[in-house]
Order: structure tokens, then sequence, then C-alpha cells
């Protein structure tokens, strides 16, 4: 619980302050700590940002849903994998973290590294073997998709960009048309 004041704490002054303006006696203030109390948890600023990028910003999804057996269908297999995205995308946690990890990448970029390193790159990894053995199974089409599993989430990092632009109302029916396309689009190429 306390961890979790402290990630809400710091993603709030981060984004007010940024990175480097930033303090830990503001962060434990919000959450309602002491300094003391903050520095038993985190040993410093780089350490809370690294566990805002581990907590709100790894993906989710099982790409086991992917293996198509059974009675798996890939029309379920795609619509879970839109669900999962799209409502990523509703949690203003998360479109906080990825605007903060886009405005602050460059004075951390060790840590930046360290979160694609060991998080994206391993999972996007992962995805891309799996829909590879299940395109030489004949349960997916070859694709574009194959090559850099990023590209199925495309078009919801699209809608997150316009999250951060745009007013809500404009974002969310952009996002709702996005998000329409997308899953088509899924289908559209995936399907054998």
């Amino acid at each position: 619980m306390r961890i979790e004041q402290i990630l809400c704490a710091a993603l709030y002054e981060f984004s007010q302050h940024g990175f480097a303006s930033a303090r830990m006696e503001d962060i434990a203030q919000r959450a309602e700590l002491s300094k003391g109390g903050l520095y038993a948890h985190f040993k410093s600023k780089e350490s809370i940002f690294e566990a805002l990028l581990l907590k709100r910003l790894t993906p989710r999804f099982n790409n086991q849903q992917w293996v198509l057996s059974g009675g798996d269908s890939l029309s379920e297999a795609i619509e879970s994998f839109i669900d999962h995205l799209y409502s990523q995308l509703s949690d203003p946690d998360v479109i906080a973290m990825l605007k903060l990890l886009m405005t602050e990448s460059r004075r951390i970029p060790h840590l930046v590294d360290f979160w694609r390193r060991e998080v994206i790159d391993k999972y996007l990894a992962e995805q891309q073997a799996i829909l590879k053995t299940a395109a030489d199974k004949g349960h997916l089409r070859h694709s574009a998709f194959l090559e850099d599993a990023a590209l199925l989430m495309a078009p919801a990092l699209y809608g997150a960009i316009w999250q951060m632009i745009f007013d809500e109302a404009t974002a969310a029916a952009t996002v709702g048309s996005l998000r329409r396309a997308h899953l088509r689009m899924l289908h559209e190429f995936l399907a054998p």
C-alpha cells in the first residue's frame, strides 16, 4: 500500500515539475510520509522512476493468447489483445507515465534503456516468436506484423499521443474510432 502511495505521489510530482525539479521531500509529503519513511522504500528519485516504469508501463497482455490451440480462435485472441491495449489507454496513470517518458527520457537514458531492454524488448521478442510459430502452423498470415511485433501496438500508441495533446472529448472520439479500425486491421492482416 505504501509503495503505491509513493508511486502515485511521485507520478504527480514528476508530471507537475519534471524529473529534475521534483524533490524527494515533496514526494514524501504528497505520499503522507516523512522523508525518512520515503527513503526506507526508495533510495533516490531514479529508483522511484524505475519502479514507475516497471509498474505502470510493463505490458500485461499474456502473449500465450496468440498460441491458438484447441477451441481458441484468432478472432478471440485479437479482441483480447485490443481490449487489453485500449483499457490501458483509458488509465490516466498510463498516459501520464507515457508523457513523462517522452519528456524525461533524455535526462535518465540509463533507466529508459534498462526498461526497454529488460521489459519491452523481451516482451516484443516473445510476442514475435509466438506469432511466427502460429503463422508457420497456418493459424496466422505471414505479414509485416511478424517482422516487427511493435506494429501490433502502433495504432494504440498513436491514440495515446492524441490523449496527451487534445481535449478529452476529441481524444475519446478519435481513440474510439481508432480502436475499431485497429481491430479490423488486425483481423484483415492476420487472418490466414
